[in-house]
């Protein structure tokens, strides 16, 4: 049991997570290298989520997972969010666990590459100048 004085209640800000309703929406990102087909991973992403909806304790099926290319072009890759909905706040831990691994074996499965980030290193040869030397006239 814990006792919360209600002058402290009072300026919490509290969030219910099992009212109105105890369902709750989640998601996981997934990011993938810019050679991939964009309609081929999202394909998969739903196979694997609609085949998680039916096997993962906690996932629903009801509404249907769905992806969206958000948060789209990065740096190093294409983003893309799967959401899915779960049957109440403490599910989505599980349900993500499970699912990152789902989508990880499948994505070698089908090739799907996810990418390192890549720098472009430019080197120059030669003596480096000292600061404020000028350029000899020709």
């Amino acid at each position: 049991m814990v006792i919360i004085p209600n002058a402290k209640l009072a300026q919490a800000i509290v969030t219910n997570y099992y009212l109105p309703e105890k369902r709750m929406a989640a998601s996981v990102q997934v990011s993938v290298s810019y050679e991939c087909d964009e309609e081929h991973v999202e394909r998969v992403l739903l196979e694997v989520a609609t085949q998680g909806a039916r096997e993962i304790p906690g996932m629903l099926a009801d509404p249907p997972p769905g992806v969206s290319l958000d948060p789209g072009f990065g740096e190093s890759s294409l983003g893309f969010t799967l959401g899915f909905q779960v049957a109440e706040f403490a599910d989505q831990y599980g349900v993500r666990h499970q699912l990152r691994k789902r989508i990880l074996k499948r994505f070698r499965e089908e090739g799907i590459a996810i990418p390192f980030p890549a720098r472009i290193v430019y080197m120059r040869s030669g003596k480096p100048k000292p600061r404020g030397a000028s350029e000899p006239r020709p």
